[in-house]
Parts: structure tokens; sequence; C-alpha cells
């Protein structure tokens, strides 16, 4: 089928992408040839799922709550440094292909069979910087999931600033992710600002669901960027309270209109609240 001419544009227009998570960004291509590696290598693949289900569509009946168990696919598919290497590569140049002439990878530090949460963060770092030659610039946002202890993300920021120090071309943010109904924002404030002190940026997965007292504590907090935010406004789940402060704040919000309504955050793109965003004058980043 020929390509229609809004598709090559959008394909040959230059694009940055602020919201890219590594284990969400497999496309079937990559998945497949890593578990081809899984085979040749006689190593036992636990990914134990058909590809289909890691893709969720339009038409899908699971929620975003079904997302984070999607996930785990992809996860047993980079548990050793050479798959996550190639995952990390693969990706790269498919957002090359697409017109993506920046990008911001992110992923959480994990312990696998065959790698520490040191060797993961520096596998990614040292693959992005093996790979600068490429057209895409590339650089790494370290996770921190929600479902982490206290002990656990103080330890992921100090593998981040280690990595920061090491790789300060690669290496510049840190964020707060994982499934929105788990954990407290600020049980996570602390290590935050280390990181911040550090000179790492910060940016959260904000208001992916209605909870408008940590949406403010997010918001007071100042981070760099959110992500999502699509129960700030209030006819949306948020509170005049939390409109009226993320406005003044003017903090940047990356927004990906499929995501939210494929997780079924937002029922479909004409009660998506991008244009309460657009109509105030919120800088938006769509990906």
């Amino acid at each position: 089928m020929a390509a229609t001419n809004l598709e090559i544009l959008s394909r040959e227009l230059p694009k940055v992408e602020l919201h890219a998570h590594l284990n969400g960004s497999l496309s079937r291509s990559t998945m497949m040839q890593l578990k081809r590696y899984y085979a040749d290598s006689g190593v036992s693949d636990q990914s134990d799922a058909f590809l289909d289900e890691f893709q969720i569509g339009a038409g899908d009946t699971r929620t975003l709550s079904d997302c984070f168990q999607v996930f785990n696919i992809a996860h047993n598919l980079t548990q050793s440094p050479e798959t996550l290497a190639m995952a990390t590569k693969l990706t790269l140049l498919e957002f090359q292909e697409d017109g993506c002439c920046y990008i911001e990878l992110r992923s959480t530090p994990k312990d696998t069979p065959f790698m520490t949460c040191e060797e993961y963060i520096e596998t990614i770092a040292v693959t992005l910087r093996n790979n600068a030659h490429l057209q895409i610039k590339s650089r790494l946002i370290v996770s921190i999931n929600r479902s982490s202890s206290e002990k656990e993300a103080d330890k992921i920021v100090k593998l981040a600033i280690a990595c920061f120090k090491k790789y300060p071309n690669v290496v510049v943010g840190i964020e707060l992710s994982g499934n929105p109904a788990i954990g407290r924002f600020r049980d996570f404030i602390y290590p935050l600002v280390m990181a911040r002190n550090a000179g790492l940026k910060v940016t959260l997965h904000c208001a992916e669901i209605c909870n408008p007292e940590e949406v403010l504590e997010m918001i007071q907090f100042g981070p760099e960027r959110i992500g999502h935010g699509v129960c700030i406004h209030p006819n949306y789940g948020g509170s005049n309270e939390t409109w009226q402060s993320f406005c003044k704040a003017n903090i940047p919000v990356e927004i990906c209109l499929a995501s939210n309504i494929n997780t079924k955050s937002v029922a479909d793109y004409e009660s998506h609240p991008f244009k309460e965003f657009y109509n105030a004058n919120i800088p938006t980043i769509l990906y």
C-alpha cells in the first residue's frame, strides 16, 4: 500500500522524542531479534508470551494498569548486557528512520540473572555513547519505579549520579514513573532532591490518574518537565488549585495522545485535555 502524503511528511519531519521508555519502545522486529539471540545462545527465553500481547492499540480492552504487566515481556528480553545493548541500538535506529533527530531514552536499572543494576545502566550509557556517530542524538534519563522502596530509590539515584559524572554528555536526568496507583510521591522527594543537587534534571509522571493532593505536591516540587498530566484540569479529574498552580508554574508537559487513549486514561481524542494546555499556553511536547 502506497504511503500517503501525510505519512511521508510525518516521517520526514524532524522530531524530538522526550518520553521514550526503552522497554516500552521495542518493536516487534526488535523483540524477534532478541528472541533469536537467546535461541542462538542457548539461553532460556523467559518472555513466555505472544509478541502480539505487547502492543496495546485501539479497540484493546486492556487499561493503564495492564500496561505495567505487559512491560514484563520486554523486560524478560533485555536481561543480559548483550540483549540490552541490542535493544538500545535497534531502538535508536528505528527512531532515526522515523525522522527523530533527538531522543531521551529512559529506563529503570534492574538486577537480573545476568547483570547488576550498575551493569544495566552502564550498558545503556555506553551503547548511547558508542552510537554518537548516528544522525540521531541520544541521551539517557534514569528511572525510579514508584513500586521501589526508599532504599531502592536511593540506590538508583546514587547510580544515576555516578553515571552522570562518568558520562556527562549522555546522562541528563532522573524520572519517577510506574503504576500511579502504587506508592506515594512524597516518599521519593529526598532521593529526587539528591539527584537535582548533583545536577540532574527531574521529570515526573504526573496526574495519570485522579489524585489532586499528590498532583499538587508534584507541581510544587517544581520538576523540569512532567509526563501525561491528563488529570490536572478540574474538568478532567483535577481541581482548580492543581490547575492554577500548574499554569503559574508553567512546567512543560510531555503528552502522548495515542498512549492516553489506548490505556483508557482518556476516552477519545476529542475529550483529551491537550486543548486545555494549548489554550493556556503551557509548553507542550507531543510524542
